[in-house]
């Protein structure tokens, strides 16, 4: 009887652990660059075809917990950066950006040094700019 009760308790345990997804993400695929695919705003829909984007722009985040956000726009490329850290949102991973200085690339709603994004469903980097009527940002991992 002792060695069901045993063998019972030790499937019991091995079958209890499971990979939560939450805790399965691995950080790791989130540096990395991520280029901007996709931007809706109040009124229409900009998707950004290959070789006719309105402006190209990029997160590039190193593993050092620092970033570069690039904007090229009519031949013009403006960049700034900062540190960030990942916590996790009702399950999901929000990236918190604290750029160095003031730059008109920061797409926030409080006006300051900080930008959020998360990480959607779909597994694209959304920026929460579109909580205060700015435009819905989407950028895909590139590879």
């Amino acid at each position: 009887m002792k060695k069901i009760t045993a063998v019972f308790i030790l499937m019991f345990s091995i079958l209890s652990c499971s990979n939560d997804d939450a805790d399965s993400r691995n950080s790791s695929a989130y540096y990395g660059k991520w280029k901007l695919t996709s931007m809706t705003g109040s009124f229409i829909q900009a998707i950004y075809i290959i070789g006719e984007p309105q402006y190209q722009e990029f997160y590039d985040f190193k593993r050092d917990n620092t970033f570069v956000k690039t904007r090229t726009q009519n031949g013009v490329t403006t960049t700034a950066s900062g540190t960030f850290s990942i916590v996790e949102i009702q399950n999901k991973p929000h990236f918190q950006l604290t750029y160095a200085s003031t730059s008109t690339i920061i797409g926030s709603c409080t006006g300051n040094l900080s930008e959020e994004l998360f990480i959607n469903d779909a597994g694209d980097l959304t920026s929460t700019w579109r909580n205060c009527d700015g435009p819905d940002l989407v950028y895909e991992k590139t590879k």
